[in-house]
């Protein structure tokens, strides 16, 4: 007789966006579905970089990883886990990978999509990293591309690529003893990448029968949309950096690849040249022989601030500086001239950590009279794209994560779900919920 099928969600749930962990047990098979790090808990606690976790057991004490998963007596999550599943390369997604055991001492093996792999690498091992134990962690990683099915005893894993603010973001197709279970990661369908896939993933889920339970992420809902695609992006920018007579500052993610093509783009279209610091140009290097990603090349498509801020400096309104985090270093060494001009091209902060850092950034601009511009295109699906998702996908179980309001999803699914026989659930931390 087959033992049951049940999700156990840790992260990424009550009003959480972002921290996803997800336990899948399947008789005596188990695994985990992302396993990150929720940032807003983890500020509550720390502060980079003077207090800093001393290691995995301050993880543990602050319940960054729960300690129903640490294995008795140990710094490490308990080895009768068997694999984890990471879907995209933000921190969120992956942060708490560190307090996995390593493969060597029994711990599970480790799944991610190939560019996730780099750009996760990139960032941890600059020039003056330490050595961390996610570092341990990711020597053993496995890595996988669209479509192939990765087999952990009763559970089948088949990842689907999907559009996001970076590249290398997967849905999974996870085949179980109970039927299929969808987990949506993060995703977009007003992206560049996502409008030229032959087949999202719910086509290739409903290809293989009935969907048992969708783990779906809201983070739209209850959040301020912007309805811009990357398009419209490069044409507010284009616009904005045509009337500019200093300084373009542009501050964007060091992994959004999308974006920084598309001030590549415009640079191109009105003489500028892109400058970025360290942070942007390791990435960028470590995607370097990706054919299909095709980034922009550092020393060609974009140069290295610390080779040329000082002619940066000298003409300011034939470049532009790409910037990220609300940083203000780069920006205080070149001092912006009159008619610069700041462009915020991410989220807003919504933590009051980052609101601060923004506050500071912005007493600068302010300093060096640089007004702000917000030109964004969101990384996650627009609210009527998930209404859609969970109406092609139908399941008869829904589970919400990665949303600050979970209820007000369900209550904007309400006709959907009620029509369609769909079982809602916002889920309870350490509740296990059969499937």
């Amino acid at each position: 007789m087959m033992g049951k099928v049940s999700l156990t969600f840790y992260g990424g749930i009550k009003g959480e966006v972002g921290g996803n962990q997800i336990l899948l047990r399947d008789d005596q098979t188990r695994i985990l579905i992302d396993f990150g790090c929720n940032f807003s808990k983890w500020r509550s606690y720390f502060s980079f970089p003077i207090t800093q976790p001393k290691g995995v057991s301050d993880y543990f004490k602050v319940e960054l990883v729960p300690q129903e998963l640490r294995e008795p007596g140990k710094d490490f999550v308990k080895r009768d886990i068997e694999a984890c599943f990471v879907t995209h390369a933000h921190g969120d997604h992956y942060g708490a990978l560190c307090a996995l055991a390593p493969q060597t001492e029994g711990g599970p093996k480790v799944f991610l999509g190939d560019a996730a792999n780099k750009i996760i690498t990139a960032r941890i091992t600059g020039k003056k990293r330490k050595p961390t134990e996610l570092m341990r962690i990711l020597k053993g990683v496995q890595t996988f591309r669209t479509g192939k099915s990765i087999q952990t005893d009763n559970i089948e894993v088949v990842p689907w690529h999907v559009d996001h603010s970076l590249p290398g973001a997967y849905a999974f197709l996870i085949h179980t003893s109970e039927g299929l279970i969808v987990y949506t990661g993060d995703f977009r369908l007003h992206g560049t990448f996502g409008k030229k896939m032959r087949k999202q993933f719910w086509h290739a889920a409903l290809e293989t029968g009935e969907v048992q339970a969708l783990v779906c992420e809201g983070t739209s809902i209850s959040d301020t949309v912007s309805t811009l695609t990357e398009k419209d992006v490069e044409l507010h920018m284009e616009k904005c950096i045509k009337e500019c007579g200093g300084l373009v500052i542009v501050n964007t993610s060091t992994c959004d690849i999308d974006r920084i093509k598309t001030v590549c783009n415009v640079a191109r279209k009105t003489g500028r040249t892109p400058i970025a610091s360290e942070s942007f140009t390791q990435v960028l290097n470590a995607l370097k022989d990706d054919k299909k990603l095709r980034p922009p090349k550092v020393g060609k498509d974009v140069l290295e601030y610390e080779k040329e801020w000082e002619e940066a400096k000298r003409r300011q309104s034939e470049y532009i500086l790409l910037t990220t985090f609300y940083r203000e270093k780069e920006i205080i060494e070149i001092e912006p001239a009159t008619s610069s001009i700041f462009i915020l091209s991410s989220s807003e902060p919504f933590e009051e950590e980052s609101e601060i850092e923004f506050e500071r950034l912005k007493n600068w601009l302010e300093l060096f009279g640089v007004p702000i511009h917000h030109i964004h295109s969101s990384g996650h699906a627009l609210p009527m794209d998930l209404r859609r998702t969970v109406e092609a996908l139908t399941p008869k179980k829904m589970f919400p994560v990665h949303t600050s309001s979970p209820h007000a999803f369900g209550k904007f699914l309400f006709d959907v779900i009620k029509q369609r026989g769909i079982s809602f659930t916002a889920p309870e931390r350490g509740k296990e919920y059969t499937i």
